[in-house]
């Protein structure tokens, strides 16, 4: 009976573990196949990566040849081009002579080819060339010469040659003065160019002047606008946009020039009175007879006054300047006053423009009366 009991109640027990196990079974197989299916997953996607980097790589090397190849193709079409055109010009010197005018053309046409392909060097050589042509032929103060001057600044200034295309803009206007009158369109726009140009020299300093060497810079830039402003008025152009252009440009020099003042030691400044004094310093001393007698001599020592004439020096240069600003100022409000063609945006503009400078004067005042500078 028990015997019996024991084998019925093992049966189901058996069955119970049975199915526990299936069971254990279903639950664990999902989770192994999905980890099968991620790492098959993984390693589509990396070699998808893969291929995906190395068709990039291959394009990019493939681009970069092309480019190496047009490159390439780009600098041999510039040689013999220039081959071609120097040819010309060698041909022509012999045919047409070493100063003949068609010579002087292609000459020009070949410096703006340079221009254009970067070989600014080159550009300027034969510029330099067909420039001493055009003063053969047509004299010191033609007008052909111009273009060939401003091709000249053009190639000096792609070269940082500060100085020899500050030489040609100096040369540049001072035919445009022997050319054209005061009043003509053409000399105005040669005046703005070396206004901007030497107002550049100044800001950037291109000519690694000194102090001194700036100071003069900028003197000379308002003294030329000052003659140009008085040279139009006296033309009856003092209501003018251009002379209103050429006033702002020298209250802006004028602003510069009082910056450098204002902000330099008063030692730089020459005083009024010698550095220098002599005074007399005597002493007791014995003669050949044993008599005390007073001898005296001058020494040489430092004026007291002269520091102060310095800074008085300072102040009065500050000073100066202050006065062309405002100067300056009264005559844009006169042309903002009469000028009945101006509307109301461009009178706006011209009283925030004199309220500038106006604060930027009170300003480098302040700045120049501040012991802390001297």
């Amino acid at each position: 009976m028990s015997s019996a009991f024991v084998k019925s109640s093992a049966l189901p027990a058996v069955e119970f573990l049975t199915l526990l196990l299936l069971c254990g079974a279903l639950s664990i197989s999902p989770v192994s196949a999905q980890s099968q299916t991620l790492s098959h997953s993984a390693v589509s996607d990396t070699g998808a990566a893969a291929s995906q980097s190395q068709a990039e790589s291959t394009e990019e090397a493939a681009r970069s040849a092309a480019e190496q190849a047009a490159a390439t193709a780009r600098s041999l079409e510039i040689s013999r081009e220039i081959a071609r055109r120097e040819t010309l010009i060698d041909d022509l010197r012999y045919s047409a002579g070493v100063y003949s005018e068609q010579l002087r053309e292609v000459q020009e046409d070949l410096g703006a080819y340079l221009l254009e392909v970067g070989d600014f060097e080159k550009a300027a050589q034969i510029f330099t060339e067909a420039l001493q042509i055009a003063r053969i032929n047509t004299g010191l103060y033609s007008e052909d010469q111009l273009p060939l001057i401003n091709a000249l600044i053009a190639s000096n200034t792609k070269m940082k040659a500060w100085s020899q295309a500050d030489d040609f803009q100096s040369l540049h206007i001072h035919i445009a003065d022997r050319l054209y009158s005061t009043a003509d369109g053409r000399f105005l726009h040669a005046a703005r160019q070396y206004g901007d140009w030497r107002f550049r020299v100044m800001s950037e300093n291109l000519l690694d002047d000194s102090y001194q060497g700036l100071a003069r810079t900028a003197e000379d830039l308002s003294e030329f606008y000052g003659s140009l402003i008085g040279a139009l008025e006296s033309e009856g152009l003092e209501r003018s946009a251009d002379l209103l252009d050429f006033v702002f440009a020298k209250a802006e020099t004028d602003l510069v020039l009082i910056r450098s003042i204002a902000s330099a030691p008063y030692t730089d400044f020459p005083g009024t009175v010698s550095p220098y004094m002599y005074r007399s310093r005597c002493r007791n001393v014995r003669d050949a007879n044993g008599q005390v007698v007073q001898q005296c001599t001058n020494i040489q020592v430092e004026n007291p006054r002269y520091r102060q004439s310095q800074r008085d020096a300072k102040q009065v240069a500050v000073n100066r300047q202050i006065r062309h600003i405002r100067e300056a100022i009264q005559r844009i409000e006169i042309v903002r006053d009469s000028a009945p063609a101006l509307d109301s945006e461009e009178r706006d503009v011209l009283d925030s423009r004199i309220a500038r400078l106006e604060l930027e004067t009170q300003q480098l005042v302040r700045q120049s009366r501040s012991r802390s500078v001297f």
